[in-house]
């Protein structure tokens, strides 16, 4: 695998005798050098692809902030040219995939449904939701699941140490009698009998996730955040989407964002409603090529025979349900069996989204961090055809990303402080920032087209006008946030430290009994 590969290269370099003798050693002198780095950091490399792949891109953001010194000119922003470029391609390659996935789906639907679309019985469904200190957002996501078409069989409240009297709701509620199991008990309900509650000491979501599906019976399993809300068809659109394809492993609903009335919760609603639809439709891209890797957990489905065969959840993992992903794709593919990782667009539903900014940066620094430490442990699957084009391409572009926020926001830094020293710009950049702009604009404008049409929904001009103001606007203020986000996902990963912070004030238990 990893290790043949290298002795390979080895191999052909030292058949190559008409090459320097200096080059034959230069594959092992790079392997080491990042074995050794990341040794540092206490992960293991094992193979020589990603380090040469990472050191080219590390080294690209080295020269061109040299280069904001050393030059002068359009020369100087050279980290920006770089930034626009890269960008550019990606928006213009996730539109035009984004469009034929799209004219594909129409297609399929003008074609009709087929004489027989789900033959055989419907697959038992259960709906794991890991709660802790949820009671203010609980009530509404289990009176959605009672509101289904098509009911789970099954659903488990996992109550992981709360102490803000969220049980005690649900035993009032549910009219729940619970069975001591240890220090953890059981609670059924005599008004919902599709409800149990599974009261333990807190353990953390991926464990709590792990002990939820272990005893669960449908064999179909969804994880549900407390604080999401699905509408009426979801887990019917769950069933009909592992109906249809006996090959999928994992899916996820669509989600919009919905905050809190805080101070600066308008704020964040408008860059995160355009920020998620975004999401969601280049998830379409990527499964239409057969490498999506993220499904957020906050609605997510799995089929219990992929849960069984890959061991559930990493409870030391930061985003457990990202991991899962990565470690599905790699043991399908080292099994030589076919895995499928899809979006449902019938699956919908509302989720809770920061509506501060300490919450926002604390969500999108644990997220990057955890999209760092699950990169690097599976290394070994960057350029490896073994893993299909997860391997061999979604996994290179998530190496570029690794340092992509960094080059945008090194990018405006450069540049004001270009314009601060030398209070002016050349006419180039000024024409090549407009031009960028209104490229994002066009594309941004159509992507909101795009998702409506996917999702089936009829055209929003109020929606599409405020994407406009949404793209203009983003560049300097929600996405240098992001980015801010990012760097210090950085700097937590090297720390090894992520502080948790939850996302809304717990319910004092006095005030949760009313």
């Amino acid at each position: 695998m990893a290790g043949s590969d290298e002795m390979a290269i080895s191999l052909d370099f030292a058949r190559d005798d008409g090459g320097k003798a200096w080059m034959r050693g230069v594959p092992r002198r790079i392997g080491s050098f990042y074995r050794r780095f990341c040794a540092t950091l206490l992960l293991p490399v094992q193979s020589f692809r990603w380090p040469l792949l990472f050191s080219a891109v590390l080294g690209l953001l080295i020269f061109t902030l040299y280069a904001s010194f050393a030059f002068r000119g359009i020369a100087a922003w050279t980290i920006g040219l770089v930034y626009i470029s890269y960008d550019s391609l990606l928006l213009g390659f996730m539109v035009v995939s984004s469009q034929i996935a799209v004219m594909r789906q129409d297609r399929v639907r003008k074609a009709g449904p087929t004489a027989s679309p789900r033959p055989g019985p419907r697959p038992t469904l259960t709906v794991l939701i890991c709660a802790r200190n949820e009671r203010l957002v609980l009530p509404e996501c289990l009176r959605a699941l009672r509101a289904q078409t098509e009911p789970a069989d099954e659903i488990i409240v996992i109550d992981d140490g709360s102490t803000d009297a969220m049980v005690e709701w649900l035993a009032a509620e549910f009219a729940l009698t619970f069975e001591p199991m240890g220090a953890s008990a059981m609670g059924r309900s005599a008004h919902w009998p599709a409800l149990r509650v599974w009261r333990k000491p807190n353990s953390g979501k991926a464990d709590s996730l792990n002990q939820g599906w272990k005893m669960a019976r449908g064999e179909i399993v969804v994880t549900l955040d407390a604080d999401t809300y699905v509408e009426a068809g979801a887990l019917a659109a769950i069933r009909d989407g592992f109906v249809e394809d006996p090959t999928l492993g994992i899916a996820g609903g669509v989600l919009v964002p919905v905050c809190q009335r805080t101070a600066w919760a308008g704020f964040f609603q408008f860059f995160q409603t355009f920020e998620y639809a975004r999401g969601f439709l280049w998830r379409l891209t990527w499964m239409q090529y057969d490498m999506l890797l993220l499904i957020s957990g906050a609605f997510a489905a799995y089929r219990r025979t992929v849960l069984e065969a890959a061991g559930g959840f990493d409870p030391t993992s930061w985003v457990e349900d990202y991991e899962l992903t990565h470690r599905v794709y790699r043991d399908a593919f080292d099994a030589g069996q076919r895995v499928t990782v899809k979006t449902l667009s019938g699956a919908r539903g509302t989720t809770d989204a920061p509506a501060a900014i300490n919450t926002f940066l604390n969500q999108r620094r644990r997220w990057f961090a955890g999209f760092i430490a699950t990169h690097f442990k599976y290394n070994d699957m960057v350029g490896n055809g073994r893993y299909g084009a997860v391997g061999r391409y979604m996994l290179c572009l998530k190496t570029l990303d690794l340092l992509l926020p960094i080059y945008a926001l090194a990018a405006a830094v450069v540049l004001i402080a270009i314009l601060s020293v030398r209070h002016s710009l050349d006419i180039f950049i000024v024409k090549l920032i407009i031009a960028k702009l209104v490229f994002d604009l066009t594309l941004h404008a159509y992507s909101i087209v795009l998702y409506q049409r996917w999702l089936g929904i009829p055209l929003s001009r109020k929606l599409w006008i405020q994407s406009l103001g949404a793209t203009l606007t983003e560049p300097f203020v929600f996405q240098i946030m992001r980015q801010l986000g990012a760097v210090f996902g950085w700097v937590a990963f090297l720390r090894r430290r992520i502080d948790w912070m939850p996302q809304r004030p717990a319910v004092a238990p006095s005030a949760a009994t009313g």
